[in-house]
């Protein structure tokens, strides 16, 4: 097996009231609860980090490769069937992205898209 290095690390523990956590990476904290509570739950973080690892990713292969960009959006949103059976661990049934870009042609803009997908 070749050797890993890590690239990012986070932790998560709890804050003593059920469904509420606390979440750090570096010097950063950030608290987390169930859906309904004041804090971000765990499903917004998700699609969140999804979102700005796509915004980064694209931005630093569009100047890689040489493909102006002048700004991006990117959404994600994750959904359930709520037909599905429900299993012991939560399992989104599909996830959205939705990219909108601006100063960029529709060319460069789906190769973006597409390296990214890649990657």
């Amino acid at each position: 097996m070749a050797e890993l290095t890590l690239a990012y690390e986070a932790r998560t523990y709890s804050s003593g009231v059920t469904g509420r956590s606390i979440c750090n990476a570096r010097h950063h904290h950030w608290v987390s609860e169930n859906p309904g509570g004041e804090a971000l739950g765990a499903g917004e973080m998700f699609c969140a980090s999804m979102s700005a690892c796509a915004v980064n990713m694209v931005e630093r292969i569009g100047c890689t490769e040489n493909r102006a960009l002048d700004g991006m959006d990117v959404s994600v949103a994750v959904y359930h069937d709520k037909d599905a059976p429900k299993g012991e661990v939560s399992i989104y049934d599909a996830c959205r992205v939705k990219f909108e870009m601006w100063g960029v042609s529709d060319d460069d803009a789906k190769f973006l898209v597409k390296t990214w997908k890649a990657r």
